[in-house]
């Protein structure tokens, strides 16, 4: 009888033990889902009693910045509207390769590349701004210069060699931009939105290059 109320009380415990261990799971689970709604719950009520003067700032600069980099591709769009796509003579001229993408698809893909640029340079400033740490937003205007700067090399000038060496540039910059907006405390996550501009700049490299290549006479 004594070895085997042992063994009951044994268990008993150990039981015991398990529900105590379940129960603190249970219970650090319930907190942990408490926390993050309360992590939301902080983050909204900032976002509702921001001060008006500095939601307004806020706004503008996010206006500013999504105006600079599609404004400026759209000027630049304009500039050279007789030089690319179907319109132009100089461009229809051109022996391309077989991976060229129709005319009509440049437009709305710079489009939204423009706009993701502007938002992710925006979401860096709210945390580096223009003179607290300006190395970022420096190097992603360069970056932006040199785009423009493309344009009018291979629209204007319509030196398809000098294009591809400065398209190099070019995607080295961006390539620097998103390494330093990665390290940007808090704003790690936009660099994410550079990404598909790199995609579309080593394609549009590759592109260069073929069009060179292929007219060079």
């Amino acid at each position: 009888m004594t070895v085997v109320n042992t063994l009951t009380h044994g268990q008993d415990s150990v039981v015991s033990q398990n529900n105590k261990v379940q129960t603190s799971g249970n219970h650090r689970g319930v907190m942990d889902k408490t926390d993050d709604v309360n992590l939301e719950k902080v983050n909204w009520e900032k976002l509702r009693y921001m001060p008006r003067r500095k939601l307004a700032i806020n706004c503008g600069v996010l206006v500013g910045f999504v105006v600079v980099c599609m404004g400026g591709g759209g000027i630049m769009g304009a500039i050279t509207a007789d030089s690319f796509g179907d319109e132009s003579e100089w461009y229809r001229s051109l022996e391309k390769p077989s991976f060229n993408p129709p005319s009509f698809l440049f437009g709305p893909v710079w489009s939204v590349l423009y706009l993701l640029m502007g938002i992710a340079a925006f979401a860096v400033w709210t945390k580096t701004g223009f003179t607290k740490r300006p190395l970022p937003l420096i190097v992603f205007f360069i970056q932006l210069v040199l785009n423009f700067l493309w344009v009018l090399i291979f629209g204007i000038a319509k030196d398809l060699g000098a294009a591809f060496v400065e398209i190099m540039f070019l995607w080295v910059m961006i390539c620097i931009t998103i390494v330093i907006f990665h390290t940007v405390k808090d704003r790690a996550w936009t660099h994410l939105l550079l990404l598909p501009y790199l995609a579309w700049v080593t394609f549009a490299s590759v592109l260069n290059f073929s069009l060179w290549d292929l007219n060079k006479k």
